[in-house]
């Protein structure tokens, strides 16, 4: 397993340190950001970091280069310049 975190996306939640501890932190002087401590886990600590990718709400963590969803499109007829037809 090898787990990758993009601090750029990262929010502070601090769900990953409480969740999975021996693999991420969230330090008072780094504003809670993510900080990766292993990144590469073995069990059960590579079960607790699945579990912090799933919950982290930016998708800052990437666990085996699992895609980054893009941001989704907005619809046309959402768009501010969409015209009635």
């Amino acid at each position: 397993m090898e787990v990758t975190v993009h601090s750029s996306m990262c929010v502070a939640s601090g769900n990953c340190g409480l969740v999975a501890p021996a693999v991420f932190a969230n330090p008072d002087e780094n504003d809670g950001f993510v900080e990766l401590l292993d990144p590469h886990p073995s069990e059960p600590e590579a079960a607790a970091a699945r579990e912090a990718e799933y919950l982290c709400p930016s998708k800052a963590i990437q666990i085996d280069r699992h895609p980054i969803p893009p941001p989704r499109p907005v619809p046309e007829s959402d768009s501010p310049t969409a015209r009635p037809d």
